[in-house]
């Protein structure tokens, strides 16, 4: 047993068009870390300390804490007369749609099976990480946390019977992530839901499941034109939300304009993320996105690559 590990895990964007929690890449834009200690105690999870840019955001790091919860749930692991104390090091911004809250909870369930040795399946860690999630989205959500937790891009669904599966496919590719200047609003995730229809039609459903198949088959081609292509082919979700993303319709034009491969709402928003095909790209993009896209002033602009996976630091 370890008394203490650190590990990382990086920011995600979900959906990428068509894929309504069902898909997600993990990206270098930012990054949040999870140190766990394993000390004498009465079996507690505790969070010592929340830190870091988006520390005063973070709520308390609370799916941190759940996730580590679940985790020991799910393992039937008691921890009898030891604590886990998490230090939670918060880089990746809240409410953005930037898998804020999924990338704690992969961190701090990949602490956990490395500092208590526990040969842990990766389902039943990503179970818990998206179980943990829920203390922020007010229900679990797997697409975020599993692109942290394995890294890449990342396909997530549940069977008939509940059971959790992902996996993910390792294409190297660049992006440019676009978070505008707007005040974070707590339950954003929640409303962001709420707006979304109820019902639609089958032909909008067939539509779109067929969109998101051929954008995992070009992912699992490298065919990075084909999947920028199907990014920006979603008719349901992002059809709900684009109205409350600021300067959706000039960014998306501007970072197209510029020689993005595809552009679509980062998870829940308000932050876009634009597929392109190398870093000298992503660099031009990023700079036309803040020198022409004039209806309001962005946040951040990052050139960011895929990621791996959370990983011990």
């Amino acid at each position: 047993m370890a008394s203490r590990i650190r590990v990382r895990a990086y920011s995600s964007s979900a959906n990428l068009g068509p894929g309504f929690d069902a898909i997600a890449v993990a990206h270098t834009a930012f990054y949040d870390e999870v140190e766990l200690t394993v000390e004498s105690g009465s079996g507690n999870v505790i969070v010592e300390s929340v830190y870091g840019p988006y520390a005063s955001d973070a709520g308390g790091a609370e799916t941190a804490r759940q996730a580590v919860l679940e985790a020991l749930h799910l393992l039937g692991y008691t921890l009898d007369d030891h604590d886990i104390v998490l230090r939670v090091y918060k880089g990746i911004p809240p409410g953005r749609g930037l898998g804020s809250s999924g990338a704690s909870a992969a961190a701090a369930v990949k602490a956990l099976a490395e500092a208590l040795e526990l040969q842990a399946d990766e389902t039943i860690l990503l179970e818990a990480a998206g179980r943990g999630e829920a203390a922020a989205a007010g229900a679990p959500h797997y697409d975020n946390a599993a692109a942290s937790l394995l890294g890449g891009f990342t396909v997530v669904a549940r069977d008939l019977e509940g059971r959790v599966y992902a996996r993910s496919l390792s294409l190297e590719a660049h992006f440019v992530i676009y978070v505008p200047r707007t005040r974070h609003t707590a339950g954003k995730t929640r409303l962001m839901r709420q707006i979304l229809p109820k019902t639609v039609s089958l032909e909008a459903a067939s539509r779109n499941w067929s969109r998101l198949a051929l954008l995992v088959a070009a992912l699992a081609l490298g065919d990075r034109e084909l999947v920028g292509v199907m990014m920006g082919q979603d008719e349901i979700v992002e059809a709900a939300r684009r109205k409350y993303i600021p300067c959706f319709s000039e960014a998306k034009r501007t970072a197209l304009d510029a020689g993005a491969l595809g552009v679509a709402i980062s998870g829940a928003g308000p932050s876009l993320i634009a597929l392109v095909d190398s870093e000298k790209n992503g660099v031009n993009v990023a700079k036309s996105l803040m020198e022409d896209c004039t209806c309001c002033e962005p946040d951040l602009v990052k050139v960011a690559k895929t990621a791996p996976g959370a990983e011990r630091v």
